[in-house]
């Protein structure tokens, strides 16, 4: 299989700035753009109005400074944005009633899931935790977080050992997400938990531009806005064990909120 990784695009991160749609982004503004802006018609169309500061190392930096205080933190802080993945997770652990449990989580970043995760599962439970992202977020990854449970790779091989596959808030910045989707199930696993899909009613998928807010990042990426109707007719070949929507999560999408879904599906 080819280099998953070159589909992936920087963390996608729950921000707090205001996020704005509009179906155009103003010729100029004295102000710099905050939120989404556009229906491009193609990745690379999105890709031009993104200018030099796409795939910003800003990002990454902040995921970095994050990581590290999830890994430092002597308490398990359940935020309402990750209690339906923990929940699935968990789910799918007692499912398989094993005390090793494999997991590929692609566009993980710095491994954050695993830090939540392993602070709660019982240290009788063994962890082999594979993080797929990009080359520099996983030679991050591999010096800094890395450990006997926890490794990074920019490469998905078809053939890894695996229970679980996690894909997080991800599908939204990949330049072909269906694909993307299509090869994840196609791995031999027991369980697939897709958290965070931002879904619409419109027939069709939106793609647009997010500008992030300067507070954050000094960067733009494309990021899509996925038609049900689209994502679940890529997700039909495995059984869906059960949907949540993130109540606390939403964006504004010509002035009506953009809701954000998940989905646990199993082998059939």
């Amino acid at each position: 299989m080819k280099t998953i990784a070159k589909e992936i695009c920087p963390p996608f991160m729950a921000r707090a700035a205001l996020r704005i749609i509009t179906r155009k982004a103003p010729e100029s503004a004295t102000t710099p753009l905050v939120g989404f802006f556009g229906d491009y018609r193609s990745f690379d169309e999105a890709l031009k109005d993104c200018g030099p500061d796409y795939q910003s190392d800003d990002i990454l930096d902040v995921t970095r400074r994050n990581t590290e205080k999830i890994r430092a933190s002597d308490r398990a802080e359940v935020w309402p944005v990750l209690a339906p993945f923990l929940t699935s997770f968990f789910l799918a652990v007692s499912d398989l009633g094993r005390d090793t449990v494999n997991v590929v989580d692609f566009g993980g970043a710095l491994g954050a899931h695993y830090f939540h995760v392993r602070r709660l599962l019982p240290k009788r439970y063994k962890l082999r935790w594979l993080v797929v992202d990009l080359p520099r977020t996983i030679s991050i990854g591999n010096e800094v977080f890395g450990n006997d449970e926890l490794s990074f790779t920019d490469r998905l091989d078809p053939a890894v050992e695996t229970d679980i596959v996690v894909a997080s808030c991800v599908f939204q910045v990949l330049p072909r997400p269906h694909d993307t989707i299509k090869q994840l199930l196609s791995v031999k696993a027991a369980h697939f938990i897709f958290p965070l899909i931002p879904l619409t009613e419109a027939e069709n998928d939106r793609l647009t531009v997010e500008y992030v807010s300067p507070t954050v990042a000094s960067m733009s990426i494309p990021h899509w806005f996925f038609s049900r109707r689209t994502i679940e007719a890529s997700l039909s070949p495995r059984r869906r064990l059960s949907t949540w929507r993130h109540a606390e999560y939403t964006a504004p999408l010509d002035g009506r909120p953009c809701e954000y879904f998940g989905y646990h599906l199993v082998s059939r």
